[in-house]
């Protein structure tokens, strides 16, 4: 006779030493992860890892190192699979929604990778470092007023951190609040006087309140840091043009131009300084250097399907400008066909239109129709 309550008690006893050594098990190899992972050798974490969530599949801090394993294994698909696993276990793990915002944004799914970075606000409101990343999510997806907001929540909580003053500072530029702008950049400024981004945009105000000096001195200090910062050297020539010292600003484009062979503003500023000058042959070499290097890049361009980011507005100007060049030398065939490419662009430009029309008519090759 068999005695039932004997096996049963056995068979308890057993399931429970199972679940004790699973658990020993399950611990040892978080250990293990663990210790590797504080070494960065994520790469020895990985197996412990596996077996960590096999053991116990509501591990949601294991699938959210998997998904940092994955990522650095440029394994981007697995390793969003994992973060999301690690958040339906447990939603309130904030690494695995910025970890995912980190993955959306290296991406450039920026929509996406603000919604995961709102998650970690909630649960961190003074974690500046997120807001400011909600800031450059918003700027890239052409949300300024919002930018604006998570970026000057970013400040308040951290008017140390740089990147956040910087980043601010150029929406409110744009949107025409020099005040704020300037009182940021001049706290800035004070911790850091050789900062060339600071005084780059303090340059910039001065210039659009038309304070030539002061904008100049600011750029100069720009330059004094960053020898190759061809905004700066182009400002500088528009501060000295505004001032009447063009052969000064010749100087300071034609460096921006050495610099930056794409540079649309410094070609047609150094272009124009010829012009004015009356030198003539100098401006048509100058234009037509940036627009061969320019047809250039449109051509291998066009095989990746890229857009050269170029802006229309600023090639009109351009063209407008060569055009006037060509006419000045008496050569209405190649200024009308500079400006007929303008045209082509922006159809709806009266003075251009007036240009062309008072060029002299092309003279046409009689044909004889006798025979020999």
């Amino acid at each position: 006779m068999i005695n039932i309550k004997k096996d049963a008690l056995f068979n308890t006893v057993t399931s429970n030493q199972n679940t004790i050594n699973n658990h020993e098990n399950f611990e040892y190899n978080i250990n293990l992860a663990n210790n590797a992972i504080e070494k960065g050798d994520w790469n020895a974490a990985y197996p412990y890892l596996k077996s960590a969530v096999e053991m116990n599949p509501n591990y949601a801090q294991g699938y959210n190192h998997l998904g940092v394993y994955y990522t650095r294994n440029k394994k981007y698909q697995e390793a969003i699979n994992n973060f999301k696993k690690a958040l339906q276990i447990d939603f309130s793990l904030t690494e695995a929604h910025y970890n995912l915002a980190y993955l959306h944004m290296d991406r450039k799914e920026y929509t996406t990778a603000l919604s995961y970075l709102k998650e970690v606000v909630l649960v961190n409101p003074d974690d500046y470092e997120t807001y400011y990343l909600m800031g450059v999510c918003c700027i890239q997806s052409n949300m300024e007023k919002e930018a604006e907001a998570f970026l000057s929540e970013a400040y308040r909580l951290k008017p140390e951190h740089v990147s956040t003053a910087m980043k601010l500072c150029k929406l409110l530029i744009k949107n025409g609040d020099y005040s704020k702008a300037k009182n940021i950049l001049l706290y800035t400024h004070m911790n850091d006087p050789s900062l060339p981004e600071a005084n780059l945009l303090l340059g910039i105000i001065y210039k659009l309140q038309k304070k030539y000096t002061r904008a100049m001195d600011y750029l100069r200090k720009t330059l004094l840091k960053d020898k190759n910062n061809t905004e700066a050297y182009n400002l500088i020539g528009e501060c000295c043009v505004e001032s009447g010292m063009d052969k000064q600003a010749e100087t300071f484009f034609s460096m921006a131009v050495k610099l930056d062979c794409f540079y649309t503003e410094a070609f047609y500023n150094l272009g124009n300084i010829y012009y004015r000058q009356k030198k003539y042959e100098n401006a048509i070499y100058t234009l037509e250097e940036y627009l061969k290097t320019k047809e250039a890049s449109d051509t291998i361009n066009a095989l990746w399907n890229e857009n050269n980011g170029i802006d229309n507005e600023k090639i009109v100007s351009l063209y407008n400008l060569l055009g006037h060049c060509y006419n000045a030398v008496k050569n209405p065939n190649k200024a009308r066909t500079i400006w007929e490419k303008s045209l082509a662009i922006q159809p709806q430009q009266q003075d251009i239109k007036k240009a062309l029309a008072e060029l002299p008519q092309p003279l046409h090759k009689r044909i004889s129709l006798v025979i020999d």
